[in-house]
């Protein structure tokens, strides 16, 4: 690091800050200003206009829509101040000199979380890391001959430099030219902080396998494999900000959704896609859908499912494997619709018009739609005929509606009374003798299943709605029936999502999204190896990628934890499994024993190093008892389980299912039992290792 050189880094880092200062003031202004307005607006609205009368209808209006716009021009600016406070204390993270082909010389291109440019002169101070001239500091090119990506075609070029800064509270502590590829000095430093409540932004460390993910754009699904650590959750967000960035007129944050099993884990990422410089995206899982579809139902979790198999309940596990496999789902898709309703003559004056079992007839001979559209063109039909009888038998119809018309009246008003009422009571007799409960029809096509391959074991979960609640596996079997009946909502306004652990995600789940986002593309993210219950859910890549057509792309470096924790982790997998880890040393990995009062010590110990502690056990019995154990002697301790957690700052006792996708700094794997032990559970512990950052400690209960 040139002492010449800093100097001018400083100097230019202390310009970027007096920008932002100005920016901040001027912003602030506007925002002073707006708010005059309004409250310039809002007096007039209340005083008599120069006439002596009031407003009119139109110029009220006109009054309010300047209102709400003056408003919301308040609101962005609020929102760029808060960002440009952000970037104080890191206003870029790097810096390239390229040379194009066509310049007599390179030029510096300082990379940011947010383009800043001078209004005056126009001149980019920090450009956007998501901008296409940005992708040089992520690729990795062969000696100094360098491209990127613009809207025209590639601008190629020499890359004379790459150059990467560190900030502390908006100071610059020093830089480290990096010449074409990342520093892995700086790297380390990232990986070495410490974990938080929330995911973290990557764009000053993206390394370049992830940048290929970032900034995939050929307008296909895409599925992204990689390991624990490798930074899935991180790149898919990083996705997410690229695609808005660059489809700023087709896409906006609100037609965003991103699935996830675990609400705990859809707070650890909610800030990530703000703290990136965009709007916040829509955050769901399957309980938010089972609430729409499901309304009347009590829906028990996924985790009283994931822990009932964990806990080795093997034929609960049988039974949901049966339920959301694929012939199931084509049993159900045969099936659902075959319904026999009960129609009613439409009747008119004593006159019957089309008979139910001419209605019958016409719906059982709709054989090649789904329930939802026979309903819908029986309906149209019925009506029809119903106008068509009014229109050949009119001089008839009149003349009884006369009769009962009352003298004053306009029959020909009564005429069109009674065709509408009457075509609304068609439709109305149709839906009522159509509108089946799914829940019911979905028991017994079960029921019918489970005779037909003599598996009477798929009822027993039936009784859970006598105690007022269905299990989730049968939940998703009811909104998979609304699917198939075409009851169930279609959400098209969604047009991108993102869905995390995808191998947890059974095929039944895959085939609802499909069903109700016909428009969205779709991210995926997985690995197999951290499937939690494999013999439920998509395990395998290729048939998730065959599910979306889906081009699959490979993160193949871990980067979350040590080389310590990493050879622990690593040793639990088949050879063909393992991966490649990013060098980075710490502790080794501690095996312990002992009672409570060991327990007490080793988290006393790792708390006293950072709070970032997670007690992980196999089960939420377990978690409850090693809560109940040591909240005495800290009482900052935490229990997290499937009905209330709330990251934060403090040490956390959880079950292992609730830790998918979050990480800490230090792990105490609490084995009781040996339910983390033995070559059938090396899965969990594999599972459970991977969540630490920094330190990892196996505690045998005695």
């Amino acid at each position: 690091m040139l002492e010449k050189d800093m100097t001018t880094e400083k100097a230019y880092s202390e310009k970027v800050q007096q920008f932002l200062d100005f920016e901040t003031k001027r912003l602030q202004k506007q925002i002073n200003e707006y708010k005059s307005n309004i409250k310039v607006l809002g007096e007039d609205f209340n005083m008599d206009n120069p006439n002596g009368g009031m407003y009119s209808g139109m110029e009220l209006t006109q009054t309010h829509h300047e209102m709400e716009k003056q408003m919301i021009y308040a609101e962005e600016a609020a929102e760029n101040i808060h960002f440009y406070r952000k970037l104080r204390k890191a206003p870029y993270f790097a810096k390239v000199t390229f040379k194009p082909e066509t310049a007599p010389a390179g030029k510096d291109i300082y990379i940011g979380l947010r383009t800043l440019q001078e209004h005056d002169t126009f001149r980019m101070l920090v450009c956007d890391w998501r901008a296409p001239v940005a992708s040089l500091f992520y690729e990795d090119f062969d000696g100094t001959k360098a491209f990127y990506k613009a809207p025209k075609g590639n601008i190629n070029g020499e890359l004379l430099n790459k150059r990467q800064f560190k900030f502390e509270n908006g100071n610059l502590v020093y830089y480290v030219d990096s010449d074409v590829k990342i520093d892995d000095d700086i790297l380390r430093d990232v990986l070495s902080s410490s974990s938080g409540e929330h995911l973290k932004v990557i764009v000053s460390s993206i390394q370049r396998e992830q940048n290929k993910v970032i900034r995939y754009a050929d307008n296909q699904n895409l599925l992204v494999l990689g390991p624990a650590g490798s930074g899935k959750t991180s790149v898919g967000f990083h996705r997410l900000a690229y695609l808005l960035y660059q489809n700023r007129t087709e896409l906006s944050s609100a037609e965003i959704i991103m699935f996830s099993n675990n609400d705990i884990f859809s707070s650890y990422v909610a800030d990530i896609i703000p703290e990136l410089g965009e709007m916040p995206i829509n955050y769901a899982s399957f309980y938010s859908i089972f609430a729409a579809e499901l309304p009347t139902m009590n829906v028990a979790d996924y985790y009283s499912l994931a822990e009932s198999v964990i806990n080795g309940d093997t034929d609960r596990e049988k039974s949901a494997k049966i339920k959301l496999n694929g012939e199931f789902m084509e049993y159900v898709a045969r099936n659902a619709d075959d319904v026999d309703p009960i129609f009613r003559d439409v009747v008119l004056f004593d006159e019957t018009i089309l008979s139910a079992d001419d209605i019958l007839e016409r719906f059982l001979g709709d054989t090649e739609n789904n329930l939802k559209t026979r309903v819908d063109r029986l309906i149209v039909y019925v009506q029809s005929v119903v106008t068509r009888y009014f229109s050949e038998n009119r001089e008839a119809v009149y003349k009884k509606v006369d009769a009962e018309t009352e003298i004053g009246d306009s029959t020909e008003k009564a005429m069109k009374r009674l065709l509408h009422l009457t075509k609304a009571q068609a439709e109305d007799m149709i839906r009522d003798a159509t509108r089946l409960d799914a829940v019911d029809i979905y028991f017994n096509l079960l029921e019918g299943y489970a005779k037909e391959i003599n598996c009477p074991q798929l009822l027993e979960t039936k009784n859970s709605l006598m105690k007022g609640y269905i299990e989730f596996e049968d939940a998703l079997g009811a909104v998979f029936v609304k699917t198939v009946l075409g009851t169930c909502a279609v959400l098209s306004g969604v047009k991108h999502i993102l869905i995390d652990e995808a191998q947890d995600f059974s095929l039944m789940q895959h085939k609802i999204i499909l069903s109700m986002f016909p428009r969205a593309r779709v991210t995926l993210l997985a690995d197999t190896n951290q499937a939690i219950l494999p013999a439920l859910n998509t395990a395998n890549a290729e048939i998730i990628a065959d599910l979306y057509g889906a081009k699959t792309l490979k993160l193949n470096k871990s980067y979350r934890s040590t080389k310590q924790i990493n050879d622990f982790a690593t040793s639990m997998l088949a050879e063909d499994k393992k991966y490649e880890v990013f060098e980075r040393d710490g502790e080794d990995v501690r095996e312990l024993c002992g009672k409570t009062k060991e327990l007490e010590a080793l988290l006393f110990e790792y708390t006293g190093i950072s709070q970032s502690t997670c007690i992980i056990t196999k089960d939420i019995g377990d978690a409850l008892r090693v809560y109940k154990d040591l909240k005495k002697k800290f009482p900052t301790l935490r229990l997290c389980d499937n009905k209330s957690c709330e990251l934060s700052d403090s040490p956390i006792v959880m079950p292992l299912a609730l830790t998918k996708g979050l990480e800490f700094d230090n792990v105490i794997v609490f084995d009781k039992d040996g339910g983390f032990s033995g070559k059938e559970n090396e899965k969990y512990m594999y599972m459970a290792s991977t969540r630490a950052l920094h330190r990892l400690s196996i505690f045998k209960a005695l």
